[in-house]
């Protein structure tokens, strides 16, 4: 019995390989690509292609039926970004005719002159589709209704799930809420990773208009994460970088304030690196785009007011503060979250800004009043690095008023509060340097020196 001559295998398409590597697209990609340009030249009817039999195009040499490679050809000559067009034969596509011609030698140019200064070569685009999709706008009796479709499904088209955005959303909803309750180092691994990620479906997945707008937004809240992280660990560089990018992303997103929390965190970087200009700056600039009323507003109305104090502008500090406790009557006493807003930071804030301004006994009414506050917040809402700020303001008002001893006792409860960033770190600095100013002889002093030198270098 004889049995049936195979068919020979057909090698595979080298040529198809090498434009689809020099395309950058993987093959799932291609193939949204290849569908979007099917259903915009009016191939609705056309089978567009998965992922695999991509696979199989090029790897076993399997030339698809018509119309798929004359688009597949304008499809590559559009993400290669070439200024003259492929053909299926550049493709090793036609049957007939084989060019071989791969991405490193395309075909010589052959531009009508007409086109020459076309830098898009729509003219070309559309005859290598055949035409199809220039007939809807010749003359209306040509118009397919399919084609009219096609162009809604197209906006529409994505490559995301409705989970990723979602998941998104609880992300960086779960991050700001659980800020103050993880340790700096433990947060940026997180926080970094799920930035990586919007940025990979940004740049990686196709999307529609309005998932790019939501994208955008996730990616700048995520970078205003991410600056206060790099604060908190001291890494200067790294906020400005990050509030840079907040910023930008929320000018994509057209959501300013974005932007106005990246200028929150910029401003209290400043001001604890001590260039209280820059710190009204940024607030000032952050104010000039926030939400009216929103919690951003708030928060950055009385930024400015603290910035004017560092400064010594006593009467500028008065005019911002009537502002910041107008909104203060209104907030809530307990906060949520690194993007909430509470009545007590205002009065946290008061209470280094008397410090600053030499109202010691104004500074430590504002401070005793802010740390009562603060250790009856409920466990999830507590504020650990807060806390220890109102606690050294404290003891700045002790040391101002004679009372070194309190100061010290006040001082060793801010270093135990478990969150040791770098604000608490130079503020319990600027204290050890102003006790030892002050009463340079004091035994207690210097063994909180002592005591500071070890903690710090931990």
């Amino acid at each position: 019995m004889t049995r049936p001559q195979q068919r020979p295998k057909k090698p595979p398409n080298t040529a198809l390989a090498g434009w689809i590597t020099r395309s950058g697209r993987s093959y799932g990609a291609l193939a949204v690509e290849l569908k979007n340009d099917l259903w915009i030249a009016g191939h609705t009817d056309a089978c567009p292609p998965h992922r695999t039999r991509i696979g199989h195009w090029v790897r076993d040499g399997e030339i698809p039926r018509d119309p798929l490679p004359v688009v597949l050809a304008y499809t590559l000559t559009r993400l290669c970004g070439l200024s003259q067009a492929l053909t299926p034969a550049d493709l090793g596509m036609d049957p007939n005719a084989a060019s071989g011609r791969g991405p490193d030698h395309p075909a010589p140019p052959a531009a009508a002159p007409d086109e020459a200064g076309d830098p898009t070569k729509r003219r070309t685009a559309l005859a290598l589709i055949g035409g199809t999709a220039l007939a809807p706008l010749m003359t209306p009796g040509s118009a397919s209704a399919a084609t009219a479709r096609a162009y809604a499904q197209h906006a529409t088209l994505t490559e995301l799930a409705p989970s990723d955005m979602a998941e998104l959303e609880t992300a960086v909803d779960g991050l700001g809420t659980t800020y103050s309750s993880q340790p700096p180092h433990e947060l940026w691994p997180t926080a970094a990773r799920i930035r990586h990620r919007v940025f990979t479906f940004q740049h990686e997945h196709r999307h529609t208009l309005r998932e790019a707008r939501e994208l955008a937004r996730h990616a700048g809240m995520l970078s205003v994460i991410l600056a206060w992280v790099a604060h908190d660990l001291g890494e200067g560089d790294l906020v400005q970088a990050y509030c840079d990018d907040a910023w930008a992303q929320g000018e994509q997103a057209d959501h300013p304030e974005v932007g106005a929390w990246a200028e929150d965190v910029r401003s209290t970087h400043a001001l604890y690196d001590s260039r209280p200009l820059d710190a009204l700056l940024a607030a000032t600039r952050g104010l000039a785009v926030a939400p009216r009323d929103g919690n951003a507003a708030v928060r950055l109305s009385a930024q400015v007011a603290r910035a004017h104090a560092r400064l010594g502008n006593h009467h500028e500090f008065e005019r911002a503060a009537v502002r910041a406790r107008d909104y203060q009557a209104r907030l809530p006493l307990h906060g949520t979250g690194l993007f909430g807003v509470d009545a007590v930071r205002i009065t946290s804030y008061d209470a280094s800004s008397y410090g600053w301004l030499g109202h010691a006994n104004r500074a430590r009414a504002a401070a005793e009043e802010a740390i009562g506050q603060y250790r009856s917040f409920p466990r999830p809402l507590q504020a650990p690095t807060r806390l220890a700020i109102a606690q050294l303001d404290l003891a700045q008002a002790h040391s101002a008023l004679g009372e070194p001893d309190a100061a010290i006792a006040t001082a060793r409860q801010a270093l135990t509060s478990g969150r040791m960033v770098d604000s608490v770190r130079g503020r319990a600095q600027h204290l050890d340097r102003t006790l030892k100013r002050r009463y340079p002889q004091a035994p207690a002093v210097t063994e909180f020196t002592e005591e500071l030198k070890v903690l710090i270098a931990r």
